[in-house]
């Protein structure tokens, strides 16, 4: 029987934790990573129970990004497939940054392209200290699409272009200063800052903190289905270019791609 990629903590006063749990696939946003965090934010966002919800990690990785697998499988599907499949990543990041109550994203290992896209639609990002972060996309032929708006939202476009198109590392330090980041923690130390960060939360009025994180929201750079769906379809466009037929190829024949071999 294969294992569920995620694991669901409840503790009784009204905290809840989603552990990314495929540490061996560096906690990449499979196809069933993805349909059980879907599943999970649905519920959540109507559970009583749940006050807060942490998203940390099993292993070295915080969260990889996409699947390259699943990717790879998209360059051989058809448009409409591609469009489908990330159609399901998209509506997770929105039920996700529409989640009505305090997301705080605990980062304990390295996160990359879909990793940052999870961390900008949390409230809140609490980071270890050696942490590494890219959006390394463009290496591999493709783009950010599907995070962007989050990602843009969070970090300012300037940020967000020279990351995009650098795909360069950036650490935690780099993060804070430009907004991903609120806090960085000694290795040992995330726990008690994570439970400060709680308890203003637990004293609020729970509606109260709803009603204000949909104010907010409605009041920034809108995020809707249109723009959703845009993301989408240049998802799909980019699939569908020679580069990243050739940038996935590579990466899994463990060669340089052609641009690189032209230079």
């Amino acid at each position: 029987m294969e294992k569920e990629t995620i694991i669901i903590k409840q503790e009784l006063n009204g905290v809840c934790e989603i552990i990314l749990n495929q540490p061996e696939k560096h906690n990449s946003l499979s196809a069933k990573m993805i349909e059980e965090l879907t599943h999970a934010f649905e519920h959540l966002s109507s559970d009583d129970k749940t006050k807060v919800l942490i998203i940390s990690s099993t292993g070295k990785s915080f969260c990889a990004g996409g699947d390259l697998g699943w990717m790879k499988k998209q360059i051989f599907s058809d448009r409409t497939t591609r469009i489908k499949e990330a159609t399901k990543l998209a509506d997770l990041l929105y039920k996700m940054y529409y989640f009505p109550k305090p997301l705080i994203a605990k980062v304990e290992g390295n996160a990359f392209g879909g990793g940052i896209g999870i961390i900008s639609v949390c409230d809140i990002a609490i980071c270890k200290e050696n942490i590494k972060l890219a959006l390394t996309e463009v290496k591999l032929g493709l783009i950010p699409a599907t995070i962007s708006p989050y990602v843009i939202l969070k970090i300012g476009s300037n940020n967000a272009l020279e990351l995009f198109t650098s795909g360069r590392n950036f650490n935690a330090q780099d993060a804070k200063k430009i907004g991903l980041i609120k806090t960085i923690s000694a290795d040992d130390d995330i726990d008690n800052i994570i439970s400060k960060e709680i308890k203003t939360f637990l004293v609020n009025a729970p509606s109260a903190i709803s009603a204000s994180k949909k104010l907010v929201k409605n009041l920034s750079l809108k995020i809707d289905h249109e723009t959703v769906k845009f993301t989408v379809e240049a998802l799909a466009d980019v699939w569908e270019n020679p580069e990243a037929i050739e940038g996935i190829n590579a990466f899994f024949e463990k060669r340089k791609p052609n641009w690189l071999m032209e230079n």
